[in-house]
């Protein structure tokens, strides 16, 4: 044992020592990422648990990265390379956003569907040699695979069952707090912690909606009072409101103290609206003053001919970026995760299918490990 950590720590000397050389040679590479934490992390594991399980381990992992990475292929959604982190296990993420529900679970039933089909190989193998490594490999194989399973998000699992019905991830996360209780661990209470956030922000969708809905309309009041300005024949009035408007609005208490999500979210709304009108009179005043300082300039140097207001026109290109901004997040709240019944049908099934299939392996592989 001490013979082996010796050679590992000599290998990890030398990759530190050379870390400029390697990166240089792997930056090159599409994979070098991908490479380069695979290295990393089969030299942790098998700092701890030997090179023979941390083979076996970064190799279930990789090949359930990929599941992901080609099911996003087939889906057209970009992806960045798999980065593994030692003992918390690899991870990619989408350089583009699912359309819907129905595509995100997809993407996440292509990472334990090729997990399962990794250590498929192990079945032969154990019952022609009778070797217990091999054993552990289904055993690994189906307990990483069937926990990414659970319903909650970010697990695989969650995403899966979000065409079903988001309400699942919390039954998901009491069956994990359950878990956590049970054998805690940093990894688990990362998962809960984000589980959790994920499952709150679903809740107060409905919510964000009506503030994002409210922030469309003072964009919409913004774009006209902008577009009127260039036709005013004196400034002098609209001047004097905006600046009575502006300052009643700074000048208004601000409202203070916690508000209890649902049970005073009338009060919540009527704060967050405050805030945007705050916000929005603020940036137009802003806007107005230097408007009114920008010199005019002629097409053609034809008096009777003023050009357009290039201050006027990237204020108005800013507010139709963030106005479509909204209306995508509005959009997307409202139908992302909307699927016709026959597609939830074939989900639950496909997910419950998985699940037992895995389940029977992990209970074989456990059978087997202790003949």
């Amino acid at each position: 044992m001490k013979k082996s950590r010796s050679v590992l720590l000599a290998i990890g000397a030398f990759l530190l020592a050379n870390f400029k050389w390697l990166i240089g040679i792997l930056k090159f590479s599409k994979f070098g990422t991908t490479l380069l934490s695979m290295v990393i992390s089969l030299w942790a594991y098998a700092m701890f648990y030997g090179w023979k399980f941390a083979v076996a381990l970064v190799y279930l992992i990789f090949v359930h990265e990929m599941g992901h990475v080609i099911a996003a292929k087939r889906k057209g959604i970009a992806t960045s390379p798999a980065v593994f982190i030692p003992f918390a296990g690899a991870f990619i993420s989408m350089k583009d956003m699912p359309r819907d529900a129905k595509t995100e679970a997809y993407l996440a039933y292509g990472g334990p569907l090729a997990g399962m089909i990794a250590f498929l190989p192990a079945l032969p193998l154990y019952w022609w040699t009778q070797d217990p490594f091999w054993a552990l490999v289904i055993y690994l194989g189906a307990l990483l695979n069937l926990f990414n399973l659970l319903p909650v998000s970010p697990l695989d699992g969650g995403r899966i069952v979000s065409v079903l019905s988001t309400k699942i991830w919390f039954f998901g996360l009491v069956g994990l707090g359950i878990m956590l209780f049970a054998n805690p661990g940093p990894i688990m209470v990362l998962i809960f912690i984000i589980g959790l956030i994920t499952w709150w922000s679903r809740l107060r969708e409905s919510y964000q909606h009506q503030v994002l809905q409210y922030e469309r309309d003072k964009i919409a009041d913004f774009l006209q009072s902008i577009a009127q300005w260039p036709e005013l024949e004196t400034t002098w009035d609209t001047r004097v409101r905006l600046n009575e408007e502006v300052t009643a609005l700074n000048q208004a208490e601000p409202d203070k103290g916690f508000l209890v999500p649902f049970l005073q979210d009338e009060k919540r709304l009527i704060r967050d609206r405050k805030r945007l009108d705050k916000v929005y009179m603020n940036r137009k005043w802003e806007l107005f003053k230097q408007w009114e300082r920008e010199p005019i300039l002629f097409i053609d140097s034809d008096p009777l001919r003023p050009a357009p207001s290039e201050l006027l026109r990237e204020a108005e290109q800013m507010a139709r970026q963030r106005l479509t901004e909204i209306e995508e997040q509005m959009h997307r709240l409202t139908t992302y995760y909307v699927a016709p019944a026959a597609t939830k049908w074939k989900v639950l099934a496909a997910y419950l299918g998985l699940a037992a299939v895995l389940s029977a392996f992990f209970v074989y592989g456990q059978q087997i490990l202790h003949r």
